[in-house]
């Protein structure tokens, strides 16, 4: 009979030993397996793959094809006006080759008026070809200044938009993977890259059509 107490006694304190550590203070201790699924479902760190955002955020497709129009229409009409430019430098050119030719043949005072005349007019296409040159400084600058607040419009909104659902889900931090991010590599399930693109083209088209209902 005391050998029974003797073997019976430990398997008892084994059996409470094992319960008072999966219990403190009346809680059920959470598992490591517990805990890598919490952080699954709840991660408080993602990323967006910026190159995909843009690929798929009609708000950025939509400036960027307007911008490039833009662009293109400047650049016809500068182009117009260069080469409009160079046709009358080419013909002075000539004019000028054709004097310097027959020059033996023209009196000494008409000569004097033609050169006064050329001087003239290579000033005027010198300083037509200033401003073209300004015209197309001035394009490429307007271009990328509307460029930049394009990208500034870009990320206010998306800056916006993840500060809201980072308070919605409890995100720390949201990392950019992609040109110019920090993120080399990170699992699809930490990947809200296609939820934030849908939900900024949701807000696009409904900023859309209540400006087209205005």
């Amino acid at each position: 009979m005391n050998r029974l107490i003797m073997y019976t006694l430990p398997l008892i304190f084994t059996v409470l030993s094992f319960n008072s550590c999966d219990k403190k203070g009346g809680e059920p201790v959470v598992s490591q397996a517990q805990n890598d699924t919490v952080a699954v479902n709840n991660p408080k760190i993602v990323f967006v793959d910026i190159d995909t955002l843009l690929s798929k955020y009609n708000l950025y497709i939509d400036k960027k094809a307007d911008l490039e129009n833009q662009s293109k229409v400047a650049e016809k009409s500068l182009a117009g006006k260069i080469e409009a430019f160079q046709k009358r430098a080419a013909k002075f050119q000539n004019e000028v080759m054709e004097i310097q030719q027959k020059a033996n043949t023209i009196a000494p005072v008409e000569l004097k008026k033609l050169e006064e005349k050329f001087a003239a007019q290579q000033q005027n296409l010198a300083k037509e070809e200033e401003a073209l040159m300004k015209q197309r400084e001035n394009s490429a600058m307007d271009f990328e200044k509307k460029l930049l607040e394009t990208q500034k419009d870009l990320q206010e909104k998306l800056d916006l938009y993840l500060a809201k659902v980072a308070e919605q889900k409890g995100y720390e931090f949201v990392l950019m993977k992609g040109s110019g991010g920090s993120v080399m590599f990170g699992k699809n399930s930490l990947d809200i890259t296609i939820e934030t693109v849908d939900e900024l083209n949701k807000e696009y088209e409904s900023q859309k059509s209540e400006t087209s209902n205005k």
